[in-house]
């Protein structure tokens, strides 16, 4: 049986269960971006956060706007309703949160805390390479910065490295305190005390990146997340995170890459649907029967 013949069966099977999901007691949706192939080209992947298992409930290629309008007319096409959706957990993209104020207008966004530290993350990432070509770094620094001084996985080397960072009182030393204060916010036990967190952490490190022009990366962080606070706080009050997708997303790319690639992102959603979705299962039940 050749590759194209195979792809039209997975296709037909997997159009075929698509048609038979009910999708309307869907109210709270996580939305996340997974890399289809090399050079920026994404699929865009939806969960119903209160399934606990088989979570997928569609994925779309792009992303983006377009994407959070495809998914409310496929909400819409198999008994949900774009309305009933209350919260929407996703990174952010001013794409997707124009998309979800448009096409799914009820909800309410919650910015997940993965997304907030990989911004500073990155942003501490530019401080570091600007850094460096004015000064040496220790060496093993690049993998430690995205560590703290008490993890247990820190190499010898990397352990000696933030030591030496630490001293040294570079930028870089002060960027990687200002992503690991993050931490404080994090610990906060309710939404009232998260709040009061993130304000006085915005004053402290506001103050901290101003005195220093090497630190405007991180100042480009501290603004995103003083625009966001709101729906970053809703974490507190929903309890809702992006962690499922996150998870799921390793097995999708784990997927492409024992595949090697998909030939085309159609090929890539057929697999995201069997590995994630009630789709696997719907499949395996018709081919029993």
């Amino acid at each position: 049986i050749s590759d194209k013949r195979l792809w039209r069966i997975v296709h037909h099977y997997v159009g075929r269960m698509l048609g038979e999901l009910d999708l309307s007691k869907v109210v709270t949706v996580g939305v996340d971006e997974t890399a289809s192939r090399r050079g920026h080209r994404y699929v865009t992947v939806f969960l119903d956060m209160q399934r606990k298992r088989e979570p997928v409930i569609f994925a779309v290629p792009g992303c983006g706007k377009d994407a959070i309008q495809a998914f409310s007319a496929f909400l819409a096409a198999h008994g949900g309703d774009p309305n009933n959706v209350v919260e929407v957990v996703c990174d952010m993209s001013p794409a997707f949160l124009s998309g979800v104020t448009e096409h799914l207008p009820k909800a309410e966004v919650t910015v997940d805390w993965f997304h907030i530290v990989q911004t500073f993350t990155k942003r501490l990432d530019e401080v570091r390479k600007k850094e460096r070509r004015e000064q040496g770094h220790p060496k093993s620094l690049r993998w430690a910065l995205l560590k703290n001084l008490d993890n247990k996985n820190l190499t010898p080397k990397q352990l000696s490295a933030l030591q030496e960072l630490v001293a040294d009182q570079s930028a870089t030393a002060d960027a990687w305190v200002i992503k690991e204060k993050l931490r404080w916010i994090q610990k906060a036990p309710m939404p009232r005390a998260a709040r009061w967190r993130i304000t006085n952490y915005l004053k402290v490190m506001q103050a901290a990146v101003s005195e220093k022009s090497l630190l405007k990366p991180m100042g480009k962080a501290l603004a995103t997340l003083e625009r966001h606070a709101d729906a970053v706080v809703r974490r507190w009050l929903s309890g809702l995170t992006n962690a499922r997708l996150e998870g799921m997303n390793g097995l999708f790319q784990a997927a492409r890459s024992r595949a090697r690639g998909y030939r085309n992102e159609a090929n890539f959603i057929a697999m995201i649907y069997l590995i994630g979705s009630p789709v696997g299962r719907l499949f395996d039940q018709a081919k029993s029967t």
